[in-house]
């Protein structure tokens, strides 16, 4: 996995395949600005808005870089370095997650392929804006959850009220995991045998580190410009990107448009010029998690390899929503690691509610980019590495005939990403 990375991000500049990094107000321009000491912007224009934590660590990275001799093209080149060890420490952090519930053998090594040999840790691992940083400390702050519920101490709150705190600091949707760490808290909290004075303790300590760090630039930007706290740029609607005009019917169950338009998100003419984007929001996700919002590979060898990658992935995706149910369900009747399982769960619906919700309220192509959901991918292959574990232990043959579909499934879906993504310029 690392290696596919970093082979990506030395194929791919820093300009290519990213997402509101150029131009005027982007996260580039962010970036310089701290890195030429001119301090943090009087506006929120476009990609202002965002926490500055991200671009103050790459403008620190760059300056290191430009100290020692680096041309600035290349210091520029390789913050993607920051972004590799991101979605490197990802694959390690789900290893983490996998053990703590319990996978071994091939219920560990299947769930880890699928994160490590996944399109989308691929993409983001080159990725130059804060998405993948977000994402790395929000992953962090589920493992320290589980690893707290199980004992939970001082030690182990403040370092999730930091990935917390940190992870609403780089991009404020790095909170939506605190639906189910509340859960947890809760849960604890309410036991008969709890001290609940000791607990409440930690409670106020986890609010005094992770409040101010998590919500400071937008109590910043309510003051200086009386912005809402969720506050987001909207495109026009004059965009070529608007797909406000479906129906709700078009954007949740029309799937029709696997059929007429192939597994690309979109389409561009010989002219450059867009003739079609994705507006179904379960198409947008599964092709967006594969190719983002392009069309890498369209018209060449590769494209078969693209079929076949979107193809496994999607089935994929809708075995790990099986799973979940099943795992869970599993849980509840054997009395164990069900309150774990369902604070996971409750954290992956709370990202896909968010996830749904903003495809409607901010009705761009744009919008439904997997990367605000890239989360899900590892929580969802925990649960299809428990639904191999369980079918293991409950029917040899079943559990059998389970594990090699699935390695097959996810053999074919590494193998294709490894082609794909190495072959790519």
């Amino acid at each position: 996995g690392f290696v596919l990375r970093l082979n990506y991000i030395q194929v791919t500049g820093h300009l290519i395949r990213q997402h509101d990094v150029g131009g005027e107000n982007g996260h580039l321009e962010y970036i310089m600005r701290l890195y030429n000491g001119e301090g943090l912007a009087n506006t929120v224009k476009w990609q202002y808005y965002q926490p500055p934590v991200w671009h103050f660590l790459c403008a620190v990275w760059l300056k290191i870089q430009t100290f020692f001799g680096v041309a600035m093209n290349a210091a520029l080149e390789n913050l993607q370095l920051i972004s590799l060890f991101c979605s490197s420490v990802v694959m390690l952090l789900s290893h983490k997650l996998f053990k703590l519930f319990g996978l071994n053998g091939a219920s560990l090594c299947v769930p880890l392929a699928i994160v490590s040999f996944h399109p989308s840790f691929i993409m983001l691992a080159g990725s130059i804006n804060n998405d993948i940083l977000s994402i790395t400390l929000s992953l962090l702050a589920v493992v320290l959850a589980v690893e707290w519920y199980r004992r939970p101490n001082l030690l182990k709150i403040i370092a999730l009220a930091l990935a917390i705190g940190f992870s609403m600091g780089v991009k404020l949707s790095g909170g939506l995991v605190s639906v189910g760490v509340a859960l947890l808290f809760a849960i604890v909290f309410f036991k008969k045998e709890a001290n609940k004075k000791q607990l409440f303790s930690q409670f106020a300590v986890f609010g005094v580190i992770c409040v101010p760090i998590a919500l400071w630039w937008q109590l910043r930007n309510y003051i200086l410009f009386k912005i809402p706290p969720t506050y987001v740029p909207m495109l026009s609607q004059s965009s070529n990107q608007y797909i406000g005009f479906r129906s709700v019917y078009e954007r949740l169950f029309d799937f029709s448009s696997i059929l007429d338009n192939g597994v690309y998100p979109a389409r561009v003419l010989k002219t450059q010029a867009f003739e079609y984007f994705e507006y179904n929001i379960p198409l947008g996700a599964l092709k967006s998690a594969v190719f983002g919002e392009y069309y890498i590979g369209k018209g060449t060898s590769l494209e078969i390899f693209a079929n076949i990658l979107f193809w496994s992935s999607a089935i994929l995706a809708l075995i790990s929503v099986v799973a979940a149910i099943w795992s869970l369900i599993t849980a509840i009747k054997e009395k164990k690691l069900a309150i774990e399982l369902f604070s996971v769960l409750i954290i992956g619906a709370t990202l896909i509610f968010s996830y749904v919700k903003f495809c409607f309220t901010f009705a761009h192509f744009c919008t439904m980019d997997f990367r605000y959901i890239a989360l899900t991918l590892v929580l969802g292959s925990l649960y299809i590495g428990l639904l191999i574990k369980n079918a293991q232990k409950n029917n040899k043959m079943f559990g059998m005939a389970v594990s090699v579909i699935l390695i097959c499934l996810t053999f074919v879906m590494a193998f294709t990403s490894f082609v794909f993504y190495s072959s790519i310029a």
